[in-house]
């Protein structure tokens, strides 16, 4: 009976890492709504908490609206710009053909040193270029139940991102609560390690509008210096394609950069090029880092490396989950440090989440 007493704590520590372990592997498919559904909950939770104030005491009706106007502070943007940009693509793609009938893309390709050797190896009898890309986009886009899957999955992450955003605004100080109750850890330096995440969270988000808009402006300029159609429809759109960490501005520059140049607009191509690049190196990652560092309270060193290390991690929610990481690492490390050496916890400067509120 002895022995079986003491094992019983170390099964049931087994059980519990476990249950941990699958409970994890559960979330794991749905961590993109999960991260953004939270984020979005910080940064929306003092707007619900004005509307528990100053309009309704009843925290469902709060709920809603909070989450109603982060829905469309999203979603009116995106949608604008995707109608813009596809109406851009539908325009772009008829005049190319019309060209490309007309025989005046071919000769542009010919005029152009760089890609005259490539338009002749296109254009040899054994090579079939049409054929060939025909093939690839049949395999690509032909199978219809392949589409379905993504839009579904696709769908099914907005779902999940809202239906947490909207609990998140609600049962936030509940959730937060019991959190208190189960960390290992006095209430005192919860919410230390609360307002270093939710404080990353402010940080990444905030970093980002700034470059976003600062990429906008400078590419809405650079287009209207250079010729090209719609400076401010593709200002706006550089704008919100900055926010994806992935792909950014990569996607607006390079095909504008390509267009000058079979255009014989090198003068423009090169600055397109420059601006692509020093863009990448000097707004988007060291301005970045410089920003989100600083309201981290963090150097921009370990923030450098907590947001590319996050986006090798986790993909785009890396953006938010790296920084995070890393935030509430430090604040861990803050509470090992001060247990060690006796000293008590620093005030927690401000309130950055529906924890430290």
């Amino acid at each position: 009976m002895a022995t079986g007493e003491r094992l019983r704590p170390y099964a049931l520590a087994a059980l519990t890492a476990l249950l941990l372990a699958l409970s994890v592997a559960l979330a794991v498919p749905f961590l993109p709504a999960l991260t953004w559904g939270v984020a979005l909950a910080i940064i929306a939770w003092p707007l619900n908490s004005w509307l528990r104030n100053r309009i309704t005491a009843n925290r469902t009706c709060a709920a809603v609206v909070a989450s109603a106007v982060v829905i469309l502070l999203v979603a009116i943007p995106s949608g604008y710009v995707a109608q813009q940009v596809a109406r851009e693509v539908s325009s772009s793609t008829e005049q190319a053909q019309q060209e490309a009938v007309q025989g005046a893309l071919r000769e542009r390709l010919l005029a152009t040193p760089v890609l005259r050797d490539a338009v002749a190896w296109a254009e040899r009898p054994e090579v079939n270029l049409e054929g060939e890309a025909k093939k690839a986009a049949r395999e690509y886009l032909g199978n219809g139940m392949w589409l379905a899957r993504g839009s579904v999955a696709i769908l099914l992450q907005l779902a999940i991102a809202i239906y947490i955003l909207y609990y998140s605004l609600r049962d936030g100080d509940h959730f937060l609560r019991a959190a208190r109750r189960l960390l290992p850890v006095t209430p005192e330096e919860a919410d230390r390690v609360f307002d270093r995440a939710g404080g990353s969270v402010h940080a990444n988000l905030y970093a980002s509008l700034v470059t976003s808009a600062i990429n906008g402006v400078n590419a809405a300029l650079l287009f209207w210096a250079t010729g090209l159609p719609a400076p401010i429809l593709w200002g706006v759109v550089v704008f919100v394609v900055s926010m994806l960490p992935v792909a950014g501005i990569f996607l607006i520059w390079l095909p504008a950069a390509a267009y000058l140049a079979l255009t014989d607009h090198w003068g423009g191509a090169v600055a397109l090029v420059a601006w692509g690049v020093g863009s990448s190196v000097l707004v988007d990652t060291l301005l970045y880092t410089w920003l989100a560092g600083g309201r981290m309270r963090l150097h921009p060193v370990p923030a450098l490396l907590s947001f590319i290390g996050g986006l090798a991690l986790f993909g785009a929610s890396g953006i938010v989950l790296g920084p995070a990481i890393l935030a509430v690492t430090v604040a861990v490390l803050d509470v090992w440090h001060t247990r060690a050496t006796n000293n008590p916890l620093p005030p927690v400067e401000g309130a950055t989440s529906a924890g430290t509120t």
